[in-house]
């Protein structure tokens, strides 16, 4: 089982029970979509941190090499040594961006987050979007998700 650790730097009032809700259902309704390195047995640990784009920017520099604001950054463990024993990723969602997206796609935030929470969640599963193949079997997977939660 994947277990949520939320963090929210920003001074928006965001609980972290969005996130949660999302994360329980991946657990028991979509386990197999799990790479084989997650083991059933055992409990995992993603964390969620919400920022603003300032923040987000500097940890895009620092990952990626590039030096502007974006969405969300998801770091994936998986196959590589742990930060910690049980932690398989982490998740930073820029609150500006998303709040940008939100208005610019005519839906709420709380939309929004979710969307970029699910995407998060897939990278560190494993799932990319290099192609447009990729890209189009992580958008189903999301709008699977989404549509059940």
């Amino acid at each position: 089982m994947i277990n949520l650790e939320y963090y929210n730097e920003t001074t928006l009032p965001l609980s972290g029970a969005l996130f949660e809700e999302i994360l329980e259902f991946i657990n028991i309704e979509f386990r197999e979509i799990f790479p084989k390195e997650i083991d059933n047995r055992r409990n995992y640990l993603i964390t969620c941190t919400l920022v603003n784009d300032k923040i987000i920017q500097e940890i895009n520099k620092q990952q990626r090499g590039l030096d502007k604001p974006t969405d969300v950054i998801s770091l994936c463990y998986l196959g590589n040594e742990f930060p910690g024993e049980d932690m398989i990723g982490e998740i930073f969602i820029s609150l500006d961006t998303a709040a940008k997206q939100a208005k610019k796609l005519d839906h709420d935030l709380v939309t929004e987050l979710k969307f970029l929470f699910v995407h998060g969640v897939l990278h560190i599963l494993g799932y990319e979007h290099a192609t447009e193949e990729d890209f189009q079997t992580m958008m189903d997977l999301t709008n699977q998700i989404l549509g059940a939660t």
